[in-house]
């Protein structure tokens, strides 16, 4: 297992650098200083480094994974009322999800329908025929959503392009969400061309209208990105057909940059830039409502090599985006780094001496970022927060833990209780 770890280690450094054929990054840090052709996202580095593997069992990832089955406590608590705590569960996890406290999540959506772009049929559907994370969930009354999702610029110009194929996945979006007595979809398209903006707005309207008239009670999501690089979400257009929307916030910073900082600063600074409240007041000006917003953040980190310890600074090399599983256990409980924390970003981090000369530095959301963030999203009456992905602190509680006591109906007797 250790050979095929390094070999997807391996990939995800060769994919970052290759996606697209996008050149060299020119910006110097952050996602706002970077444009669109040279921004890839985690997600879509995830899809390209696991998409060869054809495994048909959730016991082979779990395999490849090193997904541990050992009971992991949790605080017990039931998400209240008024927040929608979301999660994506990946494909790639296996069946993480028996370490999944349901309780506290609103809703969870299984990633993903991957779109064949010519015909709108699926590349993969993975496990959602047969995985038991469906009957999990709906055993602890969270709604379950269908992922669907497109990465590129031409597989989105070949789809958006194509009516034919949108009927197709419509159609079969109808039978799998029946087939699994599911609650709706979660639209996760990204790199989508300028020039094809009226053609995704009539996609969204398209496909919430047909799956509505099927079933009413269905809900379409749409994920956001961190910087609309385009203007491609017409917000007066597609609210009324959009339930809910899903802000991916996070690759602030990642395998694009050019100097290390943080996967998702909160606030606006100097050192790196915009951060999560920019991109949360930039949606809610465009019409986004701010209890219709799900705001994602990761469990998972951006690892450089640098020849400085200092944080901001120039990256050698990017290597990964490591899991806080990984983090946490090798890291931290292994090797006993210690963390550091960056108070202007709200964001953990810790830096290791790795030769004579060089260092690797990583950034990542951990119990104390997280708790400074959900504080923030509840103070500002934010509709929820989402977790990409589930899985990813496979075998440790707190994360968890800090969900419970941030948004359990036991711990907060009241929380938007006059929205």
């Amino acid at each position: 297992m250790k050979t095929l770890f390094n070999i997807l280690i391996s990939l995800t450094i060769l994919i970052s650098c290759n996606i697209d054929n996008k050149p060299n990054v020119k910006a110097e840090n952050s996602i706002v200083s970077t444009n669109n052709s040279e921004f890839i996202s985690q997600r879509h580095i995830h899809d390209s480094t696991f998409r060869a593997f054809n495994f048909k069992t959730e016991h082979q990832w779990d395999s490849l994974n090193n997904i541990s089955h050992e009971k992991t406590l949790h605080t017990k608590g039931k998400v209240h009322p008024d927040i929608r705590t979301f999660g994506w569960h990946l494909y790639s996890n296996g069946s993480s999800y028996k370490n999944y406290n349901f309780s506290m999540l609103w809703g969870l959506s299984y990633f993903s329908y991957a779109i064949h772009p010519e015909t709108g049929n699926y590349k993969s559907i993975h496990q959602w025929k047969t995985t038991s994370v469906i009957d999990s969930a709906k055993a602890k009354d969270c709604k379950v959503f269908f992922s669907v999702s497109n990465f590129g610029r031409k597989n989105n110009s070949v789809f958006l392009e194509n009516p034919k194929a949108q009927e197709t996945l419509i159609e079969n979006l109808s039978s799998l969400l029946a087939l699994r007595a599911a609650d709706g979809i979660n639209i996760d398209f990204e790199g989508v061309p300028k020039k094809h903006k009226k053609r995704f707005t009539k996609f969204i309207i398209q496909v919430s209208k047909k799956l509505k008239k099927n079933n009413p009670n269905y809900m379409v999501s749409l994920c956001l990105y961190a910087i609309d690089w385009n203007n491609i979400f017409d917000i007066d257009a597609i609210n009324s057909h959009v339930d809910f929307y899903t802000l991916m916030g996070y690759d602030y910073y990642g395998s694009f940059s050019k100097k290390t900082g943080p996967v998702t600063p909160l606030k606006t600074s100097s050192e790196f830039g915009n951060g999560l409240e920019a991109s949360i007041n930039y949606y809610n000006k465009k019409g986004v409502p701010l209890n219709k917003l799900i705001v994602g953040l990761p469990y998972y980190g951006a690892e450089w090599y640098t020849k400085n310890p200092e944080m901001g600074s120039i990256v050698t090399k990017f290597k990964s985006h490591p899991p806080y599983k990984s983090i946490k256990e090798f890291y931290i409980d292994s090797l006993n780094t210690p963390i550091q924390f960056d108070s202007k970003s709200a964001s953990s981090y810790i830096v290791i001496k790795d030769s004579i000369n060089n260092y690797r530095q990583i950034f990542f959301e951990d119990a104390k970022s997280l708790s400074i963030k959900y504080d923030w999203i509840k103070s500002n009456k934010i509709g929820g927060v989402g977790i990409w992905a589930l899985g990813y602190d496979n075998g440790y509680p707190e994360l968890w833990n800090l969900l419970t006591e941030k948004f359990s109906e036991e711990r907060n007797v009241t929380l938007y209780n006059n929205k």
